[in-house]
């Protein structure tokens, strides 16, 4: 074979686009069930094609896979499931219930704040567990990391000098301090704050607070989280660590579980990458057979109520639970209501079916289901988006609301706060979502969110894959990732452009008393003569 030859060939097979094995490390320090739920297809799947993959996280595999390892952080803190009372969401007193744009931060904070108590929480056990320490010495092609309530993991991969390329996945819309991780736009003018209510169109007082609320949390997340666990961690390992907001800037490329058909159009830059829908199993698993027999004895079709795996739906208030009784006792439709406190088999009352866990996902698959009663989580919104289903949203917390309000926006669902739940306003939304408009708004909405280049899976694999093929050389962030304020919003520029307009108008004025002047001492040696 002539040398030119093979050096094209080598340089084909060094060039292609195979990815052989490659170590990949998950760092998943989250305790909510719901998010590794989206990261778990992701995972499996690399270790399918046989990557190397090691996983930390609360939520081992059930059945353990071939080159797939486990380190769970299991009992070092409460995990999230089904834990959240009902009772909780009532009513607020106080003053800060009167007004309502205060009411509405006072409450978000409330619900932050967990989130970074669990977070300081959990980096005081992260940075003395040994299988941790033994996981981030070695070396990895790439690092899969979650990026929500914590920068601990960065920290501690600092601590070891590990340098892999890091790509960031989100299992929900980005939280606010993402975005100058990849030079992403953030404008709150029309980029809603992850946990309003609002939409990508704003009025005057909602990008008002919708200001107030971006600015508020990125200091709340630094101030809160990244300045604590930057502490716990330089205190245990007695050694300097950079500020994690500059650590955070080290991430090659982030996966979101989101896409703009449902959650509205985003800025974007190419490290940003939308794989809403990617834990989705097209898989057909099996209905218990009671269930399937519901359904298939149902004439008019079924509606599906599901408060998903962190809500505890048997606490609701009795007076709520009657609301939302009476209000689908009066439809023709059957309901099955997921609900902790049922038989193995359900119990039945009226057209009314509580059980204790349901095949979501392959129920809204099923011809016979016609409609969703959700809390708005991204998962179960996503499930029913790709199945075509109008919603009912009642949100509660977190990104619930603006994913109701997303959904509303696109026109197959409405919203129902839970502090507004009342029979007479779920009855009239049940009308509207069973209505064979929004029903066949349900089904063109969901054939634009799956009309894809490829599957979301596949497209996180690619990215994955391509972060490891490439790594650090080929940079998908912007610049604005790399620039201090005061160049990314142009003050240099506007001050130059002030000093420039002072500076002229100094010489007109200059020009103009000298011309004044000289045309004043003409006319007076006129008059003179």
């Amino acid at each position: 074979m002539p040398p030119k030859l093979i050096l094209s060939v080598l340089l084909l097979c060094a060039f292609s686009n195979d990815v052989h094995s490659a170590r990949v490390l998950g760092l998943f320090p989250h305790t909510g069930k719901s998010h590794q739920m989206v990261f778990e297809p992701l995972l499996r799947t690399l270790a399918e094609r046989g990557h190397q993959v090691t996983t930390v996280s609360f939520f081992p595999l059930k059945d353990p896979i071939e080159n797939y390892t486990d380190i769970s952080l299991e009992g070092i803190y409460e995990i999230r499931l089904e834990s959240l009372d009902l009772s909780m969401f009532e009513t607020t007193s106080g003053i800060l219930s009167k007004i309502p744009v205060l009411n509405r931060i006072s409450r978000q904070l409330s619900e932050f704040q967990p989130l970074a108590d669990a977070a300081v929480s959990i980096c005081e056990e992260l940075k003395t567990l040994s299988p941790l320490a033994d996981a981030l010495k070695r070396e990895y092609d790439v690092i899969l990391m979650e990026n929500f309530n914590s920068d601990c993991m960065l920290g501690l991969l600092h601590v070891y000098g590990n340098t892999a390329p890091k790509v960031a996945l989100s299992s929900c819309n980005l939280v606010p301090w993402s975005a100058n991780r990849i030079g992403l736009p953030d404008n709150p003018a029309y980029v809603p704050f992850v946990s309003t209510s609002f939409t990508t169109r704003m009025t005057f007082a909602q990008r008002l607070e919708n200001t107030f609320l971006n600015i508020l949390y990125k200091a709340w997340f630094y101030y809160k989280v990244q300045a604590k666990e930057r502490a716990i961690l330089e205190k245990h390992f007695r050694t300097n660590i950079p500020d994690l907001r500059i650590l955070a800037k080290n991430y090659s490329l982030m996966l979101v579980n989101t896409f703009h058909t449902l959650n509205g159009i985003r800025p974007m830059v190419p490290a940003l990458v939308e794989v809403g829908g990617m834990h989705l199993d097209h898989s057909r698993k099996a209905l218990p057979h009671y269930i399937e027999r519901f359904l298939n004895e149902s004439e008019h079709g079924v509606i599906l109520l599901s408060f998903g795996s962190l809500i505890k739906t048997a606490t609701i208030p009795k007076y709520k639970e009657d609301i939302i009784v009476n209000a689908l006792s009066k439809l023709k439709q059957r309901v099955i209501w997921k609900y902790e406190n049922s038989g193995e088999e359900g119990t039945l009352t009226g057209n009314i079916l509580r059980v204790k866990w349901l095949p979501q996902y392959e129920l809204l698959q099923h011809k016979k289901i016609i409609a969703f009663i959700a809390h708005g989580g991204l998962l179960g919104m996503t499930e029913a988006i790709s199945a075509g289903k109008p919603m009912v949203v009642v949100p509660f917390f977190g990104d619930q609301p603006a994913n109701g309000a997303a959904a509303a926006a696109a026109g197959f669902a409405k919203v129902v706060p839970y502090m507004e739940l009342t029979e007479k306003a779920l009855t009239e939304a049940l009308d509207f979502v069973l209505s064979a408009e929004t029903r066949v708004k349900a089904r063109l909405v969901s054939s634009i969110w799956l009309d894809r280049q490829a599957d979301p899976l596949e497209t996180a694999v690619y990215w994955t894959e391509r972060v490891i093929r490439w790594g650090h050389a080929a940079p998908l962030h912007s610049a604005s990732r790399d620039m201090p304020f005061y160049q990314l919003a142009l003050l240099d520029v506007i001050a130059a452009f002030t000093v420039a307009i002072l500076i002229l108008v100094t010489l007109l004025w200059f020009i103009l008393s000298a011309v004044y002047r000289l045309v004043f001492s003409k006319e007076n040696k006129l008059k003179m003569h």
